[in-house]
């Protein structure tokens, strides 16, 4: 027999949400293992330099989100730092309002880390896939 939820207890997804460029986006929050001011790891990189090519500028971190890195599968507590600039949030979204990306989107996807949207407060939050964010090999630190 399936289990029906009231509508006050919807399934929830706890997100990170930040600004990259001019897009709303959001992390679940399961994959930011902490969060700091200066950056603290040996690998790191710029989340606007990551995702988003447009623009003459690139605005400087402010925050740096600690993630486990996806890619360095030998090593389970390796770690990388991905800088934000602007205001960081976690909320709380009820799952039911998570959606794939459409299919045009989806062939037509900036980076394969894109997964989804959702809106908060009337903007479109872009949903990214940890596990498919990595600095690339060839960017140095920041210091």
């Amino acid at each position: 027999m399936p289990l029906h939820r009231g509508h006050h207890e919807q399934a929830q997804v706890a997100l990170v949400l930040f600004c990259v460029g001019p897009y709303r986006t959001a992390l679940e929050a399961r994959h930011v293992l902490a969060m700091t001011d200066h950056p603290t790891a040996l690998r790191t990189a710029n989340a606007q330099t990551l995702l988003y090519e447009g623009g003459d500028h690139e605005t400087p971190p402010n925050r740096w989100l600690t993630l486990r890195d996806a890619q360095a599968a030998s090593d389970n507590n390796s770690t990388w730092q991905l800088g934000v600039s602007g205001d960081i949030t976690l909320q709380q979204l009820p799952a039911n309002t998570l959606y794939p990306l459409p299919k045009l989107l989806l062939s037509r996807r900036f980076s394969t880390a894109l997964c989804g949207l959702t809106f908060h407060q009337q903007q479109l939050v872009l949903l990214l896939d940890a596990r498919k964010l990595h600095p690339s090999l060839s960017q140095a630190p920041c210091s």
